[in-house]
């Protein structure tokens, strides 16, 4: 029944939100994106991203919505917030992490059943959005800590997944802000914000490394 309602009525109201979505960022950002294609001919693929802003979710998604369902992933404490629930549940996204006053058992568990979540979503063909370093961005450069094991843990257990790295500009506080003149007419002098999405595929993660030499790995490559 669940399966069936989110084909339907699920579906429905994911499309009217993504019209609401899409036209805010229309409005007030111009956006870019580059080798969307690259998601259409590869099914199933893990997207890792910057996290340069709170917009990253939404924008990211709904500029990809016509081209792959993406399923978004976000800690577990934001998915389970009050105010962040219900966009969130909309939008199938996928809680990762645990809260760390459970048990070690409890959270292993949940590691286990997060992870096989993920996989049968992208066997099924959907793209799952990860943002490797975990939350929005405080600083100038990308900071993929040591002990994050998601990405690790999903491509050590199927290292066939394929991989793209989209990065954000433009839209981050530590980013160069370019305005065009969209607005001008209303005597606004700052028009929509310019914003790049850059998708490129990576080939050359290996699982097989150590976690923190893995991380450092990604983090060269988000701030590339």
């Amino acid at each position: 029944m669940k399966r069936f309602i989110d084909a339907t009525l699920g579906r429905w109201f994911r499309h009217f939100m993504f019209v609401l979505v899409r036209t805010y960022y229309a409005l007030f950002y111009n956006v870019s994106c580059t080798n969307k294609h690259l998601l259409q001919d590869q099914p199933g693929t893990l997207i890792l991203a910057t996290h340069v802003s709170r917009h990253d979710g939404p924008l990211i998604s709904a500029i990809l919505y016509s081209t792959m369902r993406i399923r978004p992933t976000v800690h577990y404490d934001e998915y389970y917030s009050w105010f962040q629930w219900f966009p969130l549940y909309v939008a199938s996204a996928i809680p990762m992490s645990s809260p760390k006053t459970w048990s070690e058992e409890r959270r292993i568990a949940r590691k286990a059943f997060t992870l096989g979540v993920i996989h049968k979503v992208l066997a099924n063909g959907n793209s799952i959005l990860l943002f490797p370093a975990g939350r929005v961005r405080r600083q100038e450069k990308e900071i993929v800590e040591p002990y994050l094991s998601g990405v690790h843990d999903i491509l050590r257990a199927k290292p066939d997944i394929p991989v793209v790295l989209l990065k954000l500009d433009g839209l981050g506080k530590y980013q160069f802000a370019k305005h065009d003149s969209f607005w001008s007419f209303l005597g606004i002098r700052k028009g929509r914000r310019h914003i790049s999405v850059d998708i490129q595929p990576l080939t050359d993660l290996d699982p097989a490394m150590a976690l923190p030499a893995f991380n450092k790995k990604i983090e060269d490559l988000l701030n590339a």
